[in-house]
């Protein structure tokens, strides 16, 4: 029942978002806040390939020691998220990945990054060296949290890989083929 009420993906994430040592609770309540996180992540995605529609990383990517000090410093924090959600993995600490990933998501990038980044993104030309040193990171964050959340988020995270490789709902090249995200 809750399956069709929420969706696949919101009920994964409310089992990774759980501790399994030790019990487990659900009600209408957690999966609503469940679904909140889910909804913050889904938009997050949104928010980074809409910004992406005219950026071509061989073509418009800016080398990392040319980026903008707020774009490099995403990226660190980025770097950080990957070796604590790989450590989380490795410890089989599905819930931890669900808390980094989430205050990642609201705090690191809603709060702050992304929301800085609006008037560069929307504002300066095409081809401004700020915005493509923006749209870099945004390209590589985006890239990075795709691939962190793919084995809990199944179905979102295709369907976002797809958006950002094919520009369609499905693609020939599944996010669950990719390669463990590195930090640049």
């Amino acid at each position: 029942a809750y399956v069709g009420e929420y969706g696949a993906d919101v009920i994964r994430l409310w089992i990774a978002s759980q501790d399994f040592r030790d019990d487990i609770p659900i009600s209408k309540e957690i999966l609503s806040h469940v679904g909140e996180t889910y909804r913050l992540i889904r938009n997050t995605f949104r928010y980074q390939l809409s910004n992406l529609f005219d950026f071509d990383a061989t073509r418009d990517a800016v080398a990392y020691e040319k980026l903008d000090a707020l774009d490099q410093w995403a990226l660190h924090q980025t770097a950080v998220l990957i070796a604590e959600c790989t450590k989380a993995y490795e410890a089989y600490e599905f819930h931890r990945v669900y808390q980094l990933c989430n205050q990642f998501c609201s705090v690191t990038l809603s709060a702050t990054y992304h929301d800085i980044l609006k008037d560069r993104l929307y504002t300066l030309g095409t081809s401004n060296p700020l915005r493509r040193s923006s749209q870099t990171a945004i390209h590589h964050i985006f890239n990075t949290l795709v691939r962190l959340l793919a084995p809990i988020i199944t179905f979102t995270t295709d369907e976002a890989w797809a958006f950002a490789t094919a520009k369609a709902e499905y693609a020939n090249d599944s996010i669950h083929l990719q390669d463990w995200p590195v930090a640049p």
